[in-house]
């Protein structure tokens, strides 16, 4: 994978036209790391805060957590901040989003929670594609569907694949980032409620998940797929108006 990642960004800005930048993830595996790292250690934060300040703040946008600062226990289990408490792998915190507990248990086994099998991460760091200073774990995207649209036609270039992952309504952008790195899948989910309160995504946005290892595919699929269709898709335009028969000239009042 090419490490000019300033010159990918730049790319994906041109090609799919993003709002803000693409969002590099990177797993840290000891907290005391963070004591030399070159950005901004958030306090009383969230994973879609972070990825919020990412995609938006340049090089302000270089965070990182641990998990004694994350308020969001969705986030810090999916990520393997703590171990998954009982009181959300037993349906308990998932209670008003559905009818009982057991529908709690059941959604939960459904998203990625790297916590699930205890912690196993000191630390993630979130910056900016274009400002990644080395090889991320996980890539994170925002987009319209149409933009979703044109980087799924990418992803899918070489191979004819499909995106198919489980959509629960709740912690996506986590339990994708979770997704993607345990199992090296992609994934393009509806942001969650978090997404939105925290991270200020519109409702006319999808995210996009992808492990790492798929960005020289994307990338070569972007570019192999950009005649065909180009972002923003263009509208046909080759057909006949039809009008009410009153509206059309008359033979008379063309003749006259």
């Amino acid at each position: 994978m090419a490490d000019d990642w300033k010159s990918i960004s730049r790319y994906l800005q041109e090609d799919v036209r993003l709002r803000g930048d693409a969002v590099a993830v990177r797993f840290i595996d000891s907290a005391s790391k963070l004591s030399s790292f070159r950005g901004r250690v958030m306090r009383d934060t969230a994973v879609c805060q972070m990825i919020l300040r990412a995609r938006f703040d340049g090089t302000d946008g270089i965070v990182a957590s641990a998990a004694n600062t994350m308020r969001c226990v969705w986030g810090a289990a999916a990520l393997g901040l703590m171990k998954t408490p009982d009181r959300l792998s037993n349906g308990l915190l998932y209670l008003g989003f559905v009818n009982d507990m057991q529908a709690g248990a059941e959604m939960h086994s459904h998203m990625g929670m790297i916590g699930d099998g205890g912690e196993s991460n000191g630390a993630v760091e979130i910056s900016p594609l274009s400002h990644c200073d080395q090889e991320p774990d996980v890539i994170v995207f925002y987009g319209t569907p149409g933009q979703m649209l044109r980087l799924t036609i990418g992803l899918n270039f070489e191979t004819g694949g499909a995106v198919c992952n489980p959509v629960t309504g709740q912690a996506s952008v986590c339990a994708s980032i979770a997704r993607a790195h345990t199992k090296g899948l992609p994934s393009l989910d509806i942001p969650c409620m978090g997404d939105r309160l925290y991270g200020l995504v519109g409702d006319d946005e999808m995210v996009m998940v992808l492990p790492y290892s798929m960005m020289d595919q994307l990338m070569r699929g972007l570019k192999g797929s950009r005649d065909m269709a180009p972002y923003p898709f263009r509208p046909f335009t080759r057909w006949s108006p039809l009008f009410p028969p009153t509206f059309l000239p008359t033979k008379e009042e063309l003749e006259r």
